[in-house]
């Protein structure tokens, strides 16, 4: 009767050992996510903060000012500039990040990773139209 006893709380014990390496590694799981995420905003704010920078940098300069922007290759990274909140919304992985703009009269537009574009001021309206140039 002994043995059976001892085993059943050799069971127990290796039972609740087991359980607890689970919980650590779910844990540890668990927060490599949380920092994937906290990566992919943090990548998504960055290239909004550059897009509106661009856009911020053309309306302050005056008419005919123009800059090229290049949105690095990010997987599914897609900007919408907004003209009529004067927003750039960026989406990384499902990630949203919004960032204001200083210009009131700027054209829509989206924009894509990857591509270029160039960012003109046209007597005070913000046109962002894509690059088609082929200089390296």
């Amino acid at each position: 009767m002994d043995k059976k006893g001892q085993m059943s709380a050799d069971l127990i014990f290796v039972t609740l050992i087991a359980i607890v390496i689970m919980t650590g590694f779910v844990s540890f799981i668990s927060n490599e996510s949380q920092q994937n995420q906290t990566g992919n905003l943090g990548q998504a704010r960055m290239q909004g903060e550059n897009i509106a920078e661009a856009v911020n940098t053309v309306y302050t300069n005056g008419p005919g000012y123009t800059i090229n922007l290049t949105i690095p290759s990010t997987p599914n990274l897609t900007a919408n500039v907004n003209g009529s909140t004067h927003t750039v919304t960026v989406t990384c992985e499902n990630q949203n990040m919004v960032v204001n703009l200083i210009p009131t009269n700027i054209e829509s537009a989206t924009l894509n990773s990857g591509s270029s574009y160039i960012i003109t001021n046209n007597n005070g309206t913000i046109q962002i139209s894509p690059n088609k140039s082929t200089t390296s």
